[in-house]
């Protein structure tokens, strides 16, 4: 029964209505907008964290809220795509969740998720209950927020202007106990063939 998670989750919350960095992230249950590409029809957040996690390999999960009409959220989407390839066997699992509310919106939003080739879980939150949980009533998009394995949130940005490419890879590699991103090494110059 759904009714008593979303009480407690509703306790959990600030008094704003947003989550805050140390909270237990809500847990939920999508229906996915793209269930053949990423593999399963819904997507739960109790299953990639915390003490139920089905998913062994899971230590951070990216959760990331977003719209068809959000300009910001269509250029950061390829780059979660690109996040979600590279540190995937290192243990991040990304989930984008879409609060479009009507069937145009959430059309479109499928139309996007396909044409950039997500594979990652895409969830529908078209009545925005969750969004409201996570983001307060303003919903300001787009907004990611990073959960440790054992459920806690970890960073929150919400609403955020700049390119998230730099600040999330960076956050990313953090939570998973990465080194920060190296430099690009310098060329040596190689010594001709046959001389020493």
């Amino acid at each position: 029964m759904l009714l008593p998670a979303l009480t407690l989750a509703l306790l959990l919350a600030e008094p704003d209505g947003a989550v805050a960095v140390g909270a237990q992230a809500p847990t939920f249950s999508l229906r996915t907008l793209n269930a053949e590409a990423a593999g399963a029809p819904w997507v739960r957040l109790e299953k990639l964290v915390g003490p139920e996690a089905e998913d062994a390999g899971s230590k951070v999960v990216l959760l990331s809220f977003f719209a068809s009409w959000c300009e910001p959220c269509k250029k950061e989407l390829p780059f979660l795509v690109s996040l979600d390839r590279t540190y995937r066997a290192r243990g991040l699992r990304v989930v984008s969740v879409d609060i479009d509310g009507d069937e145009a919106g959430i059309e479109a939003a499928r139309k996007l998720v396909a044409g950039v080739g997500v594979v990652h879980p895409v969830g529908s939150d078209r009545f925005q209950i969750l969004a409201r949980r996570y983001l307060g009533e303003k919903a300001p998009l787009p907004s990611a927020f990073l959960v440790r394995r054992d459920g806690t949130v970890a960073r929150v940005d919400r609403g955020y202007t700049e390119d998230a490419s730099a600040f999330l890879a960076a956050a990313v590699r953090a939570e998973l106990g990465l080194s920060p991103e190296p430099k690009a090494p310098a060329h040596k110059a190689s010594a001709a063939p046959g001389h020493h």
